[in-house]
């Protein structure tokens, strides 16, 4: 957290884009397609804030379970749109580095994958913001593979760093905003949440506005954060 009180890093779950489309007689695609406006706008109110950092569960390894069309159209969207980040204005004029994180990557198309290292690399030197998004993702792989590497350095007699140099995800949240109303982290993180601050919104990740984001601001700035003391 900074000085005046605004979180450094958020973690976001924006959860019922699909629930939000059947109840209005949509295929899932339109939820997630409306969901990518309701990010943006997000994204902008995070920087417009001065949140250095945001983490975004986009699919879990779970989600992989989802019926095949239903995922092709999902892996399309995402790699149309890092593609259209890779000439987006506000991502070169605000030096926003874009790290995708997978513990699944072999389910990934592989245009997706391409669409992914291209980003990436565009990116890679900007430091004054960053977006990290969570593909074909479970925190409890990223716990095993972060236990096989603490296993290789104890076997070697070599002083263990904190265990966040083992993670994939090395940044904690200070906030993590889950939509849908559903009171559960599914898998999005473990250990970078041991003190997070969780604020539910009992709106689909469709229907969310800078009203939600504010009133979660809000709560958190007048939370009494107290890490165990």
């Amino acid at each position: 957290m900074m000085s005046n009180g605004i979180p450094r890093v958020i973690g976001l779950i924006p959860d019922g884009n699909r629930r939000w489309a059947r109840e209005r007689g949509l295929p899932p695609i339109k939820g997630h397609e409306r969901g990518v406006k309701v990010l943006e706008d997000f994204l902008d109110w995070c920087r417009e804030k001065g949140i250095k950092t945001v983490i975004i569960y986009g699919l879990s390894e779970d989600n992989l379970k989802r019926p095949p069309h239903e995922l092709h159209a999902l892996f399309s969207l995402y790699e149309r749109n890092l593609r259209k980040a890779l000439n987006d204005k506000k991502i070169h004029e605000h030096k926003v580095r874009v790290e995708i994180y997978s513990t699944n990557s072999k389910a990934l198309p592989t245009s997706l994958k391409e669409a992914i290292k291209e980003i990436m690399k565009a990116t890679r030197n900007y430091a004054k913001y960053c977006i990290k998004i969570l593909l074909a993702w479970s925190a409890q792989k990223e716990i095993f593979h972060a236990l096989k590497k603490v296993y290789n350095f104890a076997r070697k007699g070599l002083p263990l760093p904190d265990l966040k140099e083992f993670l994939m995800v090395k940044d904690y949240p200070d906030l993590v905003i889950r939509t849908g109303g559903e009171m559960r982290i599914s898998d999005f993180l473990s250990v970078q949440l041991r003190y997070s601050e969780i604020y539910v919104i009992d709106k689909y990740f469709p229907a969310c506005t800078r009203e939600d984001w504010e009133r979660a601001l809000n709560w958190f700035m007048n939370r009494e954060r107290r890490f165990g003391r």
